[in-house]
C-alpha cells in the first residue's frame, strides 16, 4: 500500500521570559545617579542599561560655608547612570554613577555637590564580589571638600528579590578599603606640630550601604536607604538615612519621585582631641527616563 510521508514535525521556540509588569527588577527604583540603586539590565535587549535624571532639591542646615551669609537654600540636580550585565560563565557586572548638584555655591550653575562611582563585580546578582570599586563625592553642607574612597577584595555587593521581585534589597559591604577626606574651607585642619592635618595619608575605612525597595501596585516604589562609613585613624564618620516615593509611568521607562535624605558628618576639629559634627536636610523631586 501506500505510505504517506509523515507530516512535518511542529517546533515551537521557547519565547523570552518577560518580567510581570507589576515587578521591580527591569524598572528603575530611584532617580538617576542615586546612591545603592543600581539598574538591572534587560539582557533580550542588551548588557546595558541607562538612566538620566534631573530635578530640584532644597537644603536645610549644614556647614555654614560662608560666615557673613547662609547658605543656598535650593539646588538643580542632575543625574546619570550606566549599569551593564554580562551573565556567562561566573557572571560579570559593572556600573558607572554620578549625581552631581549645583547652586550650592555663587553661581546657580557650578557644580557644588555630589558623588561619581565606578566599579566591576564577578557573580551572580544576589552576591557579587567587589573586584574594584572608586568613589570620590563632595559634600560642602557637610564641611567635606574632597572624600575618597577606594576598596576590591574582600569587598562585595548584591540585589535580592523577595516577594516574587515585588520588594528588591541592595546591600553594600566594604569591610576593609581606603577613604581620603579633605575638609572645606575653614573646617581644613592645616599640619602643625601638634596636629597633622587630614591630607597627610588615606586612612583604612569600613563602609555598609543598604536600600529596600516594595513596589506598590499599580505603579508606587517606596524605598528606604541607610549609609554609614568609619574611618579607623580617625573620629571621621558619615552616617546617612534616606526614604523615597516614586511613580513609575509610560511602561516604568519614566520614574517621577520625591525623597528625603539625611545626612550626618563627624570629623576632627583644629582643637587636638576634639570633634565636631554637621548634619544636613535634602529634599529631592526629580523625573528620571531609563533607555
Amino acid at each position: 500500500g501506500d505510505e504517506r510521508p509523515a507530516p512535518p514535525r511542529r517546533t515551537t521556540q521557547a519565547e523570552p521570559r518577560t518580567a510581570p509588569p507589576d515587578t521591580i527588577g527591569e524598572g528603575p527604583v530611584a532617580a538617576a545617579g542615586s546612591i545603592g540603586a543600581p539598574l538591572h539590565p534587560d539582557l533580550r535587549k542588551g548588557n546595558w542599561r541607562y538612566s538620566l535624571a534631573t530635578g530640584v532639591v532644597g537644603r536645610f542646615g549644614g556647614f555654614q560655608l560662608h560666615t557673613d551669609r547662609s547658605n543656598s537654600g535650593l539646588l538643580l540636580y542632575v543625574g546619570g547612570q550606566a549599569d551593564g550585565l554580562w551573565d556567562e560563565g561566573t557572571g560579570r557586572a559593572a556600573r558607572l554613577r554620578t549625581r552631581v548638584f549645583t547652586g550650592g555655591e555663587r553661581i546657580v550653575f557650578l557644580p557644588s555637590d555630589g558623588e561619581v562611582e565606578a566599579a566591576f563585580m564577578l557573580g551572580r546578582p544576589e552576591f557579587r564580589f567587589v573586584m574594584g570599586r572608586v568613589e570620590v563625592a563632595r559634600y560642602t553642607g557637610l564641611a567635606i571638600q574632597t572624600l575618597a574612597q577606594a576598596s576590591t577584595l574582600p569587598s562585595f555587593e548584591g540585589s535580592i528579590p523577595m516577594a516574587g521581585d515585588k520588594v528588591r534589597l541592595f546591600y553594600s559591604l566594604s569591610p576593609v578599603e581606603l577613604a581620603w577626606v579633605a575638609y572645606f574651607g575653614r573646617a581644613h585642619i592645616t599640619h602643625s606640630a601638634a596636629l597633622a592635618t587630614e591630607t597627610d595619608h588615606p586612612d583604612a575605612a569600613s563602609s555598609f550601604r543598604a536600600r529596600v525597595t516594595f513596589d506598590i501596585p499599580p505603579s508606587v516604589l517606596l524605598s528606604l536607604q541607610g549609609d554609614f562609613l568609619k574611618l579607623w585613624g580617625s573620629a571621621d564618620m558619615l552616617v546617612a538615612a534616606e526614604g523615597s516615593v516614586g511613580v513609575a509611568v509610560l511602561d516604568r521607562s519614566v520614574l517621577l519621585n520625591v525623597s528625603a535624605r539625611w545626612e550626618s558628618f563627624t570629623r576632627r576639629d583644629t582643637t587636638p582631641g576634639v570633634n565636631v559634627s554637621a548634619d544636613q536636610f535634602l529634599g529631592m523631586a526629580a523625573a528620571t527616563l531609563v533607555f
